[in-house]
């Protein structure tokens, strides 16, 4: 179980893995599965995951490293995670996509410290503490989120509830229709889930008066009726500018889009 104040810190953990195709996956099965044995919610299990993989997608991108060190420390403070590389990072040149996801670690966790490595002292490490939330009875959402891919769904949904929307994340059309029984504030849909079967999912939404951010890695279809339209791949920061805009009272009430 997750350590409550006042209890003893366990034993830290850490993994050393080799930069390849597959790295970032298997990063994420590993502090998934910790996140699992500490007994934590899934929300909070989510928000370990997105950022850890975050922090480790920066060092393979712009940290040119072979090698990734991850480190995992269960304390009554919350879980700390220590990212460490063998790669230079700039912090005061963090522009562009490499910027974009240092802000989603900022947003996600607390106590961020960065030692960056510089030409001639390679080797950086970011260090951060998430805080592990006592369990609050539910509330109806605010988001209904329906994605078929499992980590996608969960990772933009545990980024948004830490920007304030509180989102329900459901894996096919059918599971978002039962969910939209009781009209959510606004819909996610990614048009490939159920085989394209949300395509219909959108329409019924909107005519329900349901604001509809549809998303997918194909072209919008002729038929489609939505309040907007994302092209994937999609950074969670560009889907949370879409939400603030079709939940403001101005936004909701935009027009349709029709193909």
């Amino acid at each position: 179980m997750a350590l409550v104040p006042g209890s003893e810190a366990s034993e830290p953990i850490e993994h050393l893995f080799t930069v390849s195709p597959g790295v970032l996956a298997g990063i994420r099965a590993f502090v998934g599965r910790l996140a699992e044995e500490a007994g934590l919610t899934d929300r909070e299990r989510d928000r370990i995951v997105l950022v850890t993989h975050e922090l480790s997608a920066n060092a393979i991108e712009h940290g040119a490293t072979d090698m990734i060190s991850v480190r995992w420390e269960d304390t009554d403070q919350g879980v700390w995670i220590t990212v460490s590389d063998q790669g230079v990072f700039e912090v005061g040149v963090t522009l562009g996509d490499r910027g974009r996801g240092l802000r989603i670690v900022l947003a996600l966790a607390d106590e961020v410290t960065i030692r960056p490595g510089r030409r001639g002292d390679q080797g950086t490490v970011v260090r951060l503490r998430v805080p592990v939330r006592a369990s609050v009875p539910a509330v109806l959402p605010r988001i209904l989120l329906v994605d078929g891919d499992r980590f996608s769904g969960r990772s933009l949904s545990s980024f948004l509830d830490a920007e304030g929307y509180p989102t329900v994340v459901t894996g096919s059309a059918q599971a978002g229709r039962d969910e939209s029984a009781s009209p959510p504030r606004l819909a996610i849909v990614d048009l490939m889930t159920s085989n394209g079967l949300t395509v219909q999912l959108c329409d019924d939404l909107t005519r329900a008066g349901v604001p509809v951010l549809a998303m997918s890695i194909l072209p919008p279809p002729a038929n489609l009726r939505s309040s907007r339209f994302l092209r994937k791949p999609v950074h969670p920061l560009e889907v949370l500018a879409a939400v603030r805009l079709l939940t403001e009272p101005s936004g909701a009430a935009s027009e349709v889009r029709r193909a």
